[in-house]
């Protein structure tokens, strides 16, 4: 179990650190505690813009659970996410802030 927990808190300060460097510069907010001891295995993060932008994130199969009032909550996993699918997922919600 503790090897599941070191890389759930891994893989949460990545996705941290990459919607910092990604979407920081878009107004996107990490809403979920920084201090990976203080969340679980998932961050949200909003913007008044992600309601719209849910759909074809969708259709692009990034899945993240949408939470009002403006909420993408990205669920990340230990046993079958990878770092690069996180990447992957924060750099689509990036492409998409970009044309909207």
């Amino acid at each position: 179990m503790a090897q599941v927990r070191a890389k759930s808190m891994a893989l949460t300060d990545f996705a941290v650190r990459a919607v910092d460097e990604l979407l920081g510069d878009d107004g996107v907010v990490v809403a979920s505690p920084r201090a990976a001891h203080e969340r679980g295995g998932h961050i949200t993060i909003d913007h008044p813009r992600f309601a719209a932008m849910v759909p074809e994130l969708w259709a692009a199969g990034v899945i993240p659970d949408y939470r009002n009032p403006s909420g993408i909550r990205l669920g990340l996993s230990p046993l079958s996410t990878s770092f690069e699918e996180t990447l992957r997922g924060v750099s689509s919600i990036a492409e998409r802030m970009r044309k909207h």
